[in-house]
């Protein structure tokens, strides 16, 4: 181990300490309140180190005589810097190669700083602060049209590269999530809809119905439930650190006609169908889910065991159910091929919730390119240009379950991306999802992925749902609920006040009555 990282791990060990007695000291002089134990709780837990995000570089080919790189507006600009919320290493390949293939067609250097998802919101508000913003950002919807509303993201350049490359060629839902009267706050590049994974084998064996109710949900997770045979039934994230805690839940919550807000900025969650979606999901988890805290990987990790029938996850875990991933094979006792449980899994996009207001509720994450306001505009058109034409096919093969193409074609071939789609290999020299899968799952995960029943963004408050989604509300509600902190009333009582403490002087709040078993008031 180097000196550095020695440094680095006893600079960690040092803040550890200061911040375990800081909370010692404020654990002996204030009540336990829920977020302070969720605080306490992170602290102590075994600390894992985050990279630093890794840069890549490509040097320019060699500028000819009397030229220092692309003329752009009567200034020379030979540099642009690129933020991608990825970091595996067949990202940084591919990226890599993009790299050098934009540098051989515009003598622009590209530098892509590959960064966690996790730790995106953080580094985007710490550049703001220091005025070191890059010039293109990929990001996730939940953070598009508040960065846009700060000055982050600027929405006339966005606008008018959707021009120059056709309107027409996008998913037209994609576009309209993100329109607002100031114009489109960033350009739609790939999503995925969020699965229902379950083994089909087993609910045969029983005779159960798909896991496409809260009805049917119930009563598999009831009827797989087993502790003393490692069997739960059912494993989803519920870490409050995880957005993919609260995407559960807002799957849920649309399933049941849950809406968050209307267009007036008024916030429904007091209504009845939001306690039922609270109540089931607090029944579901509290007693047919492993006890601890799970998170997508203990999910995963369990179907791949065999110690659950079915969970809740985004198609990333595809490919590795196949058998396709070498690390993380399928070890179940019936594994004895690698693809047996894809052979014998079901997927579902969308589940139906059970009060008056019940609807197919399902849940989409999409993936947007924006241009900050320090870009030069010529050569992020550029870029733009090139990452949706020449390289979008070799972006969209890494992890293609992840990446339906949201630019669908171009204007002479309007069908040529989401068509070149099916035939990307889910793994080098592998196969296909169609293949894999078939062809009517391979449909389901690529048809509407922009139709989701998202929070928010269909009644143009996607605002809302960055302050949500960057300070975690849900996610940190869900698991106070399920440590047992709160009752689903109390949750639903509690999870309207933070959200309407969100909204600068929000003008419909209701009065709630202050005893722990009071019910919503309704309207």
């Amino acid at each position: 181990m180097n000196h550095f990282r020695l440094r680095r791990l006893a600079h960690l060990f040092l803040r550890l300490t200061a911040y375990s007695l800081l909370l010692t000291f404020l654990v002996a002089c204030t009540p336990e309140t829920p977020r302070l134990l969720t605080l306490t709780a992170q602290v102590e837990a075994t600390p894992t180190l985050t990279p630093a995000p890794v840069i890549l570089k490509v040097e320019t080919p060699t500028p000819l005589p009397g030229s220092q790189g692309e003329e752009i507006r009567g200034e020379t600009f030979n540099t642009l810097t690129v933020w991608v919320n990825e970091t595996s290493p067949a990202h940084a390949a591919a990226l890599r190669t993009m790299a050098t293939e934009f540098a051989d067609l515009h003598q622009i250097q590209v530098q892509f700083q590959m960064i966690m998802p996790e730790r995106l919101p953080d580094l985007v508000a710490s550049a703001v602060l220091s005025d070191t913003l890059p010039d293109l950002l990929l990001h996730p919807i939940e953070y598009t049209v508040g960065w846009a509303d700060n000055g982050i993201l600027d929405r006339a350049a966005a606008a008018e590269l959707i021009t120059q490359l056709g309107p027409e060629t996008f998913d037209a839902a994609a576009l309209d999530l993100v329109r607002s009267q100031a114009g489109y706050t960033a350009l739609p590049a790939y999503g995925w809809k969020q699965i229902i994974l379950y083994r089909a084998d087993r609910y045969s064996e029983r005779g159960l119905a798909p896991p496409d109710s809260f009805a049917n949900m119930l009563t598999a997770a009831a009827a797989f439930y087993d502790p003393p045979n490692l069997q739960s039934g059912l494993v989803v994230p519920t870490e409050s650190n995880l957005v993919t805690t609260q995407q559960v839940f807002e799957m849920f919550a649309a399933a049941n006609g849950c809406e968050l807000v209307d267009e007036k900025e008024e916030i429904f969650l007091l209504e009845r169908a939001c306690l039922e979606a609270m109540e089931f999901y607090r029944s579901l988890i509290n007693q047919y889910s492993p006890s601890d805290v799970q998170t997508d990987i203990s999910a995963l990790t369990a179907y791949l065991n065999g110690h659950t029938s079915f969970i809740i996850s985004s198609p990333a875990v595809l490919p590795v159910i196949g058998g396709l991933d070498p690390s993380r094979p399928p070890v179940c006792e019936e594994c004895a091929d690698l693809d047996y449980l894809a052979r014998n899994s079901g997927v579902l996009t969308s589940v139906r919730g059970q009060g008056p207001l019940a609807q197919a509720g399902s849940l989409s994450e999409l993936t947007y390119l924006g241009i900050t306001p320090k870009a030069n505009r010529d050569a992020a058109a550029l870029f733009v240009s090139y990452w949706f034409n020449e390289g979008y096919l070799d972006w969209l093969a890494v992890n293609p379950e992840q990446k339906v193409p949201l630019r669908l074609g171009t204007s002479a071939n309007p069908t040529e991306f989401i068509e070149a789609w099916y035939s990307l290999p889910l793994a080098p020299g592998g196969p296909t999802l169609r293949e894999l899968y078939g062809d009517e799952v391979a449909a389901a995960l690529a048809q509407d992925v922009a139709h989701s029943t998202r929070w928010g963004f269909p009644q143009g408050k996607g605002w809302l749902i960055t302050r949500i989604y960057q300070t975690k509300l849900f996610s940190i509600l869900l698991q106070e609920m399920l440590s047992g902190y709160f009752n689903p009333t109390v949750a639903i009582n509690e999870g309207y006040k933070r959200v309407i403490a969100l909204i600068p002087n929000y003008a419909y709040t209701i009065e709630l009555e202050p005893t722990p078993t009071s019910t919503p008031i309704r309207r």
